[in-house]
């Protein structure tokens, strides 16, 4: 876990910030960290930027670097992305804080927070969401701000201590009573999970849809404005969530499952939708293997979901000689594999699966 020493030093960063610059990833635990440090660092910023990183699970380029010539930021925080580059970090010349969950990355030249820099003394991994510890972080400065928390850490797969506390304030986002089985009941059998997708899906679409979205939620006070659709902006964030719903129960709909441990699909679209097709999957299907493909030029970008097996495991052994790269959690990971080395790699998972 972070050290009190590390969650202070890093609110000192924000409370010291005038302008800075805000690269998160794009997704719902992303979202939420960022949403929460930008309603807490708006009441003494002059100005503050922020980046969804699409489509790569690594922070590099000269595309997110231009970001830092056009803003002259005085810091710059980085939220939820597994992987940064050396030489991104190396490029940047101002203070850069960097608060992740992943497994743990070795470089110079920042700031670096993960809870798991600490092991747990009885070898249970602390992964919990960057959003809890954003929340964290944050601490009475953000007790307005605990159904963002929750929305975040949600979408993530984790069921926070404060689920009570906010189940209280919004029994009909989160029902006292549920019987939870996992942390995917809450996303699939409670409000709370609508929002999540909300959220999740407010990051899909045209930049400029996107943009508007994360605008608008910077603003929005009350899940209710959203979820009962009561004030303008509400309904906004709505409407969009209808219009990338109907792509996803679209692609959604071509899933086919067999008596296979493995639920395999491949599919061509420019919406990517397999993180979401597969935590679906992985709730509803605890004894299967999932692997959601999308075809994206001469790539097959997956993702990979199992409530039993370790799938980082077996993701790193189908990747052994592959041109491709992945990663990620224990039963979640992503990964990029070249189309004339897919069949290989998914006959590896088979061949894994079998034993």
């Amino acid at each position: 876990m972070l050290t009190q020493k590390e969650l202070d030093e890093f609110k000192d960063a924000l409370l010291s910030t005038k302008r800075p610059l805000i690269y998160y990833d794009d997704d719902c635990d992303g979202l939420s960290s960022f949403l929460l440090f930008y309603r807490f660092l708006k009441n003494h910023c002059e100005d503050i930027k922020g980046v969804a990183v699409k489509s790569t699970p690594e922070l590099q380029g000269e595309l997110f670097l231009r970001k830092i010539d056009e803003f002259s930021p005085d810091k710059v925080f980085i939220l939820d992305k597994p992987l940064v580059s050396q030489e991104f970090i190396d490029a940047i010349k101002v203070p850069l804080y960097w608060l992740d969950h992943h497994p743990l990355q070795n470089h110079t030249g920042v700031h670096y927070f993960n809870p798991l820099k600490h092991p747990d003394p009885h070898h249970v991994p602390d992964n919990r969401p960057t959003t809890y510890w954003a929340y964290r972080i944050l601490g009475e400065d953000a007790k307005d701000d605990l159904w963002i928390a929750m929305t975040g850490c949600t979408a993530d797969w984790f069921i926070p201590e404060f689920k009570d506390e906010f189940s209280a304030m919004y029994p009909y986002l989160l029902p006292p009573n549920l019987k939870i089985r996992n942390p995917g009941t809450l996303l699939f059998e409670a409000d709370i999970g609508t929002l999540a997708t909300i959220f999740q899906f407010a990051l899909k679409g045209s930049t400029t849809e996107t943009n508007s979205c994360v605008k608008i939620l910077t603003r929005i006070n009350d899940p209710y404005e959203i979820l009962n659709k009561t004030t303008s902006q509400g309904k906004f964030v709505y409407k969009h969530y209808q219009k990338i719903n109907a792509i996803y129960e679209r692609i959604r709909a071509g899933v086919k499952v067999t008596r296979s441990k493995l639920i395999y699909y491949a599919y061509e679209d420019t919406h990517s939708m397999t993180g979401d097709i597969s935590n679906e999957l992985n709730y509803f299907y605890p004894d299967k293997f999932i692997l959601i493909a999308r075809i994206k030029g001469d790539r097959r970008i997956c993702s990979l979901r199992s409530e039993k097996l370790n799938v980082r495991a077996i993701l790193e052994k189908a990747l052994v000689g592959i041109n491709g790269h992945g990663g990620g959690h224990e039963h979640a990971c992503g990964a990029s594999v070249i189309a004339t080395d897919f069949d290989t790699f998914l006959g590896r998972i088979r061949e894994q699966l079998k034993k």
